[in-house]
């Protein structure tokens, strides 16, 4: 009897724990013209991905799960553009019209809250920017110096106001997902290193979560990813099928010239690297372009295409999500380091017109 009635106490704690953990989202959408809703992921390399799928009743749909951490996902249905919802584990609704997903109300999710305030506060910050812009144009018309002097320095003084409503936020909040998420989204507007101090407020119970997870990372790789550091250690495969690492420069000046075969500026830029290359190789310079692309074929194809290159064309077909383009910090393209011969990074984000400057001087010539 104590035996079953220990059994039964076990069923009902880990039901109750299940409940408890897990996310109820319901739907209830209107203009609503298909049969099947999608729940959806983005994937590392930034494309969304079906990870669920339900039917639709009269505007009505339901998703069940669990997530460790709160989550952000995206709902597609019909043709319409997918929409966001931050899912945590929580009763979620979500109600509004599928003909404005801009307008969609999504309650029940606390990330999602945090994620909305922070959005608002940053349409505010960039609302007053643009007016100032208009007011910036209209005074340089009139030929108004001192005015175009008062309003640049209110212009330029917003990104800061940005990152305190953002710090104070955090302080408030650290165990905010939301706000993680948020901060991830500051990194195409400001440096890592600019968002150190908000980083390094977030909950270590919070430490799990993929988004203070990616800040954390990218803040200790700026740490020790600078001019005068080494450079990571890499293996990439070429077109030609060969390896290549960072070990087989050795003894060499190494540009590492990151781009895509989708990238025009890529393309345009090979000729005047080109010449580069030409004038400096026999004075040990190297240049290895690594393309963050996904499909090999596009790759090989572009590769064919280029002028004649003389050096080596690498890419492990990983897009964003490459270990080379992680390590070496690339967060956009054209993007390049130089590295010298005993492995230290010389300079960072080294342009191609930088690179002739930089070989002349590494050269003498």
């Amino acid at each position: 009897m104590r035996k079953l009635i220990s059994a039964i106490f076990m069923i009902v704690t880990l039901l109750s724990c299940g409940k408890n953990e897990r996310y109820h989202i319901q739907g209830n959408l209107r203009c609503v013209n298909a049969h099947e809703a999608y729940l959806m992921e983005m994937t590392p390399i930034g494309q969304l991905e079906i990870i669920d799928s339900t039917s639709i009743r009269g505007g009505s749909f339901r998703f069940r799960g669990h997530v460790d951490y709160p989550t952000m996902r995206f709902i597609k249905i019909g043709t319409t553009r997918p929409f966001p919802v931050f899912v945590e584990n929580n009763d979620i609704a979500i109600s509004g019209s599928v003909l404005y997903p801009d307008d969609i109300v999504i309650t029940g999710s606390n990330a999602q809250n945090d994620l909305n305030i922070l959005t608002e506060k940053y349409k505010e910050v960039n609302n007053k920017r643009n007016a100032l812009l208009v007011k910036m144009t209209n005074a340089k018309k009139r030929g108004e110096k001192a005015q175009i002097k008062h309003l640049k320095q209110n212009y330029d003084q917003l990104p800061d106001s940005l990152l305190l409503i953002t710090n104070n936020f955090v302080a408030s909040n650290p165990t905010s997902v939301g706000a993680a998420y948020f901060v991830c989204s500051l990194t195409e507007t400001f440096s890592i290193s600019k968002l150190e101090n908000v980083i390094k407020l977030f909950h270590p119970s919070i430490y799990g979560s993929q988004y203070v997870s990616h800040l954390r990372d990218e803040l200790t790789l700026t740490q020790r990813f600078k001019a005068g550091g080494s450079a990571p250690d890499f293996t990439i495969s070429t077109t030609e099928g060969d390896v290549v690492t960072l070990a087989d420069y050795e003894g060499k000046y190494l540009y590492l010239d990151f781009g895509a075969s989708w990238c025009k500026e890529t393309e345009e830029r090979n000729e005047m690297m080109k010449e580069i290359y030409a004038q400096y190789h026999n004075n040990g310079l190297e240049i290895l372009s690594i393309s963050l692309d996904t499909d090999e074929e596009a790759w090989h194809e572009f590769a064919c295409k280029a002028p004649e290159l003389p050096w080596k064309q690498a890419s492990d077909l990983l897009y964003w999500a490459s270990p080379v383009t992680k390590h070496y910090h690339v967060n956009k393209i054209p993007y390049g380091v130089f590295i010298d011969p005993n492995g230290n990074i010389i300079k960072i984000d080294a342009e191609r017109l930088t690179l002739g400057e930089l070989a002349r001087k590494t050269f003498g010539n």
